[in-house]
């Protein structure tokens, strides 16, 4: 094959990647704070000599895109939302990992926990032990948590340097092997959801840009197998007259 096929099939491995991405974003655009991901590749240009312009491609993998979700207002006073770029300390059990998804419940021992059962912690990265059930609870805008006016902890909320850096593991929780720093300037809103970040309409047009270079990238291909297969019936025609 020449470098007009190499070109396109790169291409179209890059688009069958970002149709991925592109439909996980949609698949969780109603997930709690969810971040949608952007695929990232890196082109170089190659002009062929019968047709436009195109590009080998090398797809570099995803990055997040970390402007804030809205806030959803549920009255529930375990549900926490995060204004700013900080994250909770979350323990699964394996290892402290962050996330930005606040909706938290109690555990049979009155342990604030994720709805995935994980332990959220404190700024001494202990578990959180509500009494009474919490129906009096409250937390400020700065993670203090009380109970009755009587102060029993503070949410553990964190920032990163760089969040970029952070790896995706399981139930929107995340990854770092950077050492979180306390988060100075981010508040916490009790009776709030953070929503996703995904923009349905964004992903839908994107989603149908991609189908369209798809078929752009096939059809040039095409043509360029069309034009590889005349040239080889030219070449050949003299040694059939021979």
């Amino acid at each position: 094959m020449e470098n007009p096929i190499y070109i396109g099939l790169s291409r179209q491995a890059q688009l069958r990647r970002e149709i991925g991405v592109v439909a996980n974003n949609i698949a969780n655009m109603d997930t709690t704070a969810f971040k949608r991901q952007i695929n990232v590749n890196q082109a170089y240009d190659q002009r062929i000599r019968y047709g436009e312009k195109l590009a080998f491609v090398i797809d570099i993998g995803t990055a997040m895109d970390l402007q804030e979700g809205g806030f959803k207002v549920t009255g529930n006073s375990m549900d926490v939302a995060l204004r700013g770029q900080g994250y909770f300390q979350i323990d699964d059990g394996a290892s402290v990992k962050y996330t930005r998804n606040g909706s938290f419940a109690l555990d049979d021992q009155n342990r604030l926990v994720t709805q995935q059962g994980n332990l959220v912690l404190d700024d001494n990265a202990r578990p959180i032990v509500v009494p009474g059930g919490g129906s009096s609870l409250n937390i400020a805008g700065d993670g203090l948590i009380t109970y009755d006016e009587i102060e029993i902890g503070r949410l553990g909320v964190v920032e990163f340097q760089n969040p970029q850096d952070l790896k995706a593991s399981r139930d929107s929780l995340f990854i770092s092997e950077e050492d979180p720093q306390p988060a100075e300037d981010t508040r916490v809103l009790q009776g709030s959801l953070e929503t996703s970040n995904v923009n349905p309409i964004v992903e839908m047009t994107e989603m149908i840009e991609i189908h369209r270079t798809y078929d752009s990238v096939k059809r040039l291909m095409d043509q360029e197998n069309e034009r590889q297969k005349q040239v080889t019936q030219r070449l050949a025609r003299p040694l059939q007259n021979a």
